[in-house]
Order: C-alpha cells, then sequence, then structure tokens
C-alpha cells in the first residue's frame, strides 16, 4: 500500500500542493542562488543560510523533495554540501539523485567541478583544473554534464573561458580531468577561441548543448555576446542570433528542440528595442519573438524541460494589467498565451520551470506573511493558481 501511495502521489503533485510554497525558512537569514529543477519532484539551490539549524557556515548546495513535502509535510530539505569551499551551482538530472556542483575544496585553489551520488554517499571530484571549473549543469537522464572553465584540459594554448562537456559513461572516477591515465576519455572541449563562453545548457543525453560566448565562434565578426548551440552529433556550431545587440542567458527543453534566451538585439526585425525575449526551434530553424515591450526588459528565460512553456522575469506591464517592478510571466507554448504568475509587492528574480505545472522563483518579499526578511525561494503550483497571480 506503501508504494501505491507514493506512486500516486507521484503522479498527482498539481493536487496537493498548494498554490504557494516557501522553501527557504522565514528564519534563515541568508543569500539563496541558482535554483534549478531535476524533474517534477526536485529543485536544487544553494545558500549561505543554515537552513537545517546544523552549524553549517558558508556557502552549499541544497535539495528540496516536493514528494516529500507533499506526502509528508515535512520540510523536505537535504544538504548536499558541507564545510570550506563556497558550494555553488547544483544541478541534477531528473531523478534527484546524482548532483553536480562547483567547490573549492577546503576552501583554497582553484574552483573544481564535484559529483555527488545520493544513494551511495560516494563523492568525487570531476575536474582537477590549474584553474576555475564553474557552473555545471547536468541533463535529464544524467549522463552528460557541461561547464566552463579557464583550465585549459588540452594545452591548446587558448586563453579565456571554454565550454566542455563530459560524457558520464566514460568518466573514471578515480582520475579527474585532466586524466593523464585516460586521455581524457569522456570529455569534449566544445569551443576553442579566445574570449568568455560559458552559461551552458544541455539535453538528454548530452546531444545539444546551447551556450553563450563572446567570442567569435563561427569567423563572423561577432564582437559581442551571442547564444550557440553545439550538436554533439555533428560536431558543429550553430549561431541562434547576431548583432549587433547582445544576446545571453540560453535555456533548453530536454529534448533540444527548443533554444530560448534573452536578447537585445532586433532579431525578429520589429524594432521593440531594449531587451526580449526570443524562442528557437531547431528543426525548423526558426526564430520567434515572446516579448515585444517597447523598449522592454525581459530577462532570465526558463523552459520547461517537457518543452511546453517558458517562464521569465519582466518590468515590463505585458498584459496592461498594472504591473510595476520585475514579475514572473509564463508564456504558453502550445497556446501560445501569455500570463503573469507574480504580483509580489517586491522583487521577484531566477524563475525556474519544472517539467510539469510549478515554477520557482526567488522574492525578497514576505508573500506568505510570516516574517520572512530578505530573498527567500518560491515554489508556484501553476495549476492550483489558475489564471490568478501569487501571492
Amino acid at each position: 500500500m506503501l508504494v501505491l501511495a507514493l506512486a500516486r502521489g507521484a503522479e498527482a503533485f498539481h493536487y496537493v500542493t498548494p498554490p504557494l510554497l516557501q522553501i527557504t525558512a522565514a528564519s534563515g537569514a541568508g543569500a539563496v542562488a541558482s535554483p534549478r529543477w531535476a524533474g517534477l519532484r526536485y529543485v536544487v539551490f544553494d545558500t549561505d543560510a543554515d537552513l537545517l539549524g546544523t552549524g553549517s557556515v558558508g556557502r552549499q548546495v541544497f535539495l528540496f523533495d516536493l514528494m516529500e513535502r507533499d506526502l509528508q509535510g515535512s520540510q523536505a530539505l537535504c544538504q548536499i554540501t558541507s564545510g570550506a569551499g563556497g558550494s555553488a551551482h547544483g544541478s541534477s538530472g531528473k531523478r534527484g539523485q546524482t548532483i553536480v556542483y562547483d567547490t573549492r575544496p577546503g576552501g583554497a585553489g582553484p574552483r573544481q567541478i564535484w559529483l555527488f551520488e545520493r544513494r551511495t554517499g560516494a563523492r568525487y571530484a570531476l575536474t582537477a583544473g590549474t584553474a576555475d571549473s564553474v557552473n555545471p549543469t547536468m541533463d535529464d537522464a544524467s549522463r552528460a554534464v557541461v561547464f566552463e572553465s579557464s583550465a585549459d584540459f588540452f594545452s591548446t594554448g587558448t586563453p579565456g573561458v571554454q565550454v566542455y562537456r563530459i560524457d558520464l559513461r566514460s568518466l573514471d572516477p578515480s582520475c579527474p580531468y585532466p586524466c593523464a591515465t585516460t586521455a581524457n576519455l569522456g570529455l569534449t572541449q566544445i569551443t576553442n577561441k579566445a574570449g568568455t563562453s560559458g552559461k551552458a545548457v544541455v539535453s538528454t543525453g548530452g546531444k545539444t548543448v546551447a551556450f553563450e560566448s563572446d567570442a567569435d565562434l563561427l569567423g563572423t565578426g561577432e564582437s559581442e555576446t551571442q547564444v550557440y548551440a553545439f550538436d554533439s552529433k555533428t560536431g558543429l556550431t550553430t549561431a541562434l542570433s547576431q548583432g549587433p545587440g547582445a544576446s545571453r542567458n540560453p535555456t533548453l527543453n530536454r529534448s533540444g528542440g527548443f533554444v530560448a534566451f534573452e536578447s537585445d538585439a532586433d532579431l525578429a526585425g520589429t524594432g521593440s528595442g531594449g531587451t526580449q525575449i526570443f524562442l528557437y526551434r531547431r528543426s525548423s530553424g526558426t526564430l520567434q519573438q515572446v516579448t515585444a515591450a517597447p523598449g522592454g526588459s525581459s530577462r532570465k528565460p526558463s523552459l520547461s524541460s517537457n518543452g511546453h512553456a517558458l517562464a521569465f522575469v519582466s518590468t515590463d506591464d505585458l498584459l496592461g494589467t498594472g504591473a510595476v517592478g520585475p514579475e514572473i510571466y509564463s508564456h504558453d507554448l502550445r497556446k501560445a498565451t501569455l500570463s503573469r504568475i507574480t504580483a509580489a509587492p517586491a522583487s521577484t528574480s531566477e524563475p525556474a520551470y519544472s517539467a510539469g505545472v510549478f515554477a520557482t522563483f526567488l522574492a525578497n518579499g514576505d508573500l506568505l506573511g510570516n516574517g520572512t526578511s530578505g530573498t527567500a525561494l518560491y515554489l508556484v503550483n501553476l495549476y492550483a493558481v489558475g489564471s490568478a497571480t501569487v501571492p
């Protein structure tokens, strides 16, 4: 009966999750950053707050389990890291069992990419470079990790920050990269030009990698940051944006078919200006402008992993409802409709979509009236909210 109950709970989160949940405690003073969904159930984030009252200090990575919270009513938090190092940028596959993050081991030396297996408790370094490796992202199937690094793993001599991909199926846990005994087996360098390339995201199995770069990767004369897609099957890199004007913060669904990003460039020729959200469909090679407020400021898009919806933050009153300040919006890609998620009394940021009807965001207002001060991490059940806004 317990197994059956868990299965039913997993399939019906949206029936029992309240419209708005506060994941980080009202009393847990500290900065929260980089929330990321792992499938429908888990949220990985980092904070310097001692959320579990264990005496933890410094920035650490936590995992929130929505299913545990809904079925047991507990805080449903698990602390993934501890000690010195300033651990950050956690990411996991959809089952939430394998987690990658960057940290400074022992609080000294370059930042490195580490992996933690929740089932076994095993923890090991993926990199041991001579310079910082940061911002790892894991694919939905927990088979690939992408990250950015200024360590020259293949001794190419190219300066700057480059994007790398790890095939975890070829990994030797006893030999972090650069690994002499396996000749870096499983490691691929995606960019190799002077500049800064990063903020990489990856589709299931590591087939498609989307990232941003201020390097002129294709020799077309680009001088500003643009968004690119790398196909691991063909080894080809494609530009999804072009100047004048920078494009940033790509987000990818799990199939790799959709890439959304923000851009200062007039990519669709609308003359709207400002910063707008765009959606690129790789199958057709077509670009859609999602927002078009004159001189707008819409940023930080996040695609649901199933590719059905897109969340982003905007300071524009996109629906003419009198919205002021940064609010979270959702664009339904199947119905081509736009809705406003938040009507927060203070600033909102960092939206992240799940695989289904849930989204998280940061807000520095007391949205639930429980005395919260500072910035907290919230979860919204879009099914329960319907056409309303939160709080």
